[in-house]
């Protein structure tokens, strides 16, 4: 075979193997591509969005209870009249404080508020009163020196290392009991909580007219934003 044979072969060949290479499956289509893949998972923490406040325990029993008169004064555990009180914690030596109060989120206030007394046959409600003086929207105390009158009541919280306790409307308005300094700002740390050790102290009616001898008061904690 001569040179240029040789060389005419060659040729064929290489084009034999180029179109071999390049031409599709026996289905028509190109030959498939081996090949793969990888991922990865990321996980992000955001800052809170929230505001809220949690109140620990759910229900507390009053009690220390003392004042009133006559056969209808106070025993230890139950409120008499006229203007029995009673307490949940105590202020004075032996201080207590034992509902918990905890904020959690972006900073803000806490706001509470009261409500109007039950009682168990859901019969007349005392109504939640406050000192003269106080607000044209919240219901006055008609009793003398500033105490409640007939079917009224008055509630206030007190709070460790705050001086002066704090009379609850049935308006939502700023705990001042719950910032230490003397206000109701909760400015946690990132991702902290912010809480605050409470107690009550309940003044009954000069008298009522309800004969049941359990109430239920009901007092609420509430997130805001700041003002």
């Amino acid at each position: 075979m001569g040179r240029s044979a040789i060389i005419v072969v060659a040729a064929l060949v290489v084009i034999l193997l180029l179109f071999t290479r390049h031409s599709p499956s026996g289905d028509g289509q190109p030959a498939p591509v081996a090949g793969g893949s990888g991922a990865t998972t990321g996980h992000l923490k955001v800052v809170p969005t929230i505001r809220s406040v949690t109140v620990a325990p759910g229900s507390v029993t009053f009690g220390n209870c003392s004042g009133g008169s006559g056969y209808t004064n106070s025993t230890a555990n139950a409120l008499g009249y006229p203007n029995g009180s009673c307490t949940v914690g105590a202020i004075g030596v032996n201080e207590t404080f034992p509902i918990t109060v905890t904020y959690t989120g972006i900073p803000g206030s806490v706001y509470v508020s009261g409500s109007s007394a039950v009682p168990a046959d859901n019969g007349s409600e005392w109504t939640l009163c406050s000192p003269p003086g106080s607000p044209a929207n919240q219901t006055a105390c008609t009793g003398t020196q500033g105490l409640p009158g007939d079917d009224q009541y008055m509630v206030m919280n007190f709070a460790e290392a705050v001086e002066n306790a704090g009379v609850l409307t049935t308006t939502p308005a700023c705990d001042k009991e719950f910032d230490s300094h003397g206000g109701c700002a909760a400015t946690p740390q990132e991702f902290q909580t912010q809480v605050q050790h409470e107690g009550l102290l309940l003044t009954g009616p000069k008298s009522w007219s309800d004969h049941s001898t359990s109430w239920t008061v009901t007092v609420t904690w509430t997130a805001v934003g700041s003002n």
